[in-house]
């Protein structure tokens, strides 16, 4: 069954956008993530908050999609939007 909202194709563009914007003149090889650079432009460019910001990118360093998809596809069925953290 598809969800509209578990849709996050837009989200996966513009988070790629983000990244390929955040690796410009930073002191990163290839393939690596400068994170700090990630959170501050996600709190710049993509309406998070600087805590916001830090968590999502910390969720994302520590868990990696495998998890996250799981934990999305749980939270869309048991209709948790925003969470109790509300970053």
């Amino acid at each position: 069954m598809q969800h509209e909202k578990s849709d996050v194709s837009l989200l996966v563009d513009e988070y790629t956008t983000l990244l390929r914007d955040a690796s410009r003149g930073a002191s990163c090889q290839p393939g690596t993530v400068d994170w700090a650079n990630v959170s501050s432009l996600l709190a710049i460019d993509a309406g998070w908050t600087l805590h916001g910001a830090a968590a999502v990118a910390t969720l994302a360093r520590q868990y990696g999609a495998f998890v996250l998809r799981n934990a999305l596809a749980l939270a869309i069925a048991a209709d948790v939007e925003d969470g109790q953290l509300g970053l």
